[in-house]
């Protein structure tokens, strides 16, 4: 095996590791949390912003009858910070479905969730890390082109 051949899968070994490690920030796939934006007003209290997939797996089947709006919830406990009293920041959620609820007669039903745990996401690390995943994902790809062209002439 070449020398390039041993970069080449390092280096896609470690973007994999670093997708599994940072997929929270990373993936657009949220599987066992919902990443969420606390909306103020008359509605839902929060907006799906990640895991919508998730959300309507685990809906119970008693409520998919329904046609829910999984692009809006309610929830038990709204998370917030000292800093963020209004819970409008993104935060990732963990709970399950227990109901559904809507703002009046005619609106959309939304699940209710309950939330058993929940953390604030860092924005400037979010970004920081997409942007760095990405920037190396260019350079492998740069890399893997050289390779075959160096290869194929």
């Amino acid at each position: 095996m070449t020398k390039q051949k041993k970069i080449l899968i390092v280096g896609g070994l470690l973007l994999l590791g670093q997708l599994i490690i940072f997929s929270d920030y990373i993936s657009p796939f949220h599987w066992g949390h919902l990443k969420v934006s606390g909306l103020a007003c008359t509605c839902p209290d929060e907006t799906v912003e990640g895991g919508q997939l998730y959300l309507k797996n685990i809906t119970p089947d008693s409520l998919k009858k329904y046609n829910l709006d999984y692009s809006e919830i309610y929830v038990t406990e709204r998370p917030s910070t000292n800093i963020d009293p209004m819970g409008v920041d993104l935060y990732i959620i963990e709970g399950r479905v227990i109901g559904k609820d809507r703002v009046s007669e005619g609106d959309p039903w939304n699940p209710k969730f309950r939330v058993d745990k929940w953390r604030e996401v860092d924005i400037l690390k979010d970004w920081r890390i997409k942007g760095l995943f990405f920037l190396q994902l260019v350079i492998w790809l740069i890399l893997l082109r050289l390779a075959k062209n160096k290869n194929g002439a």
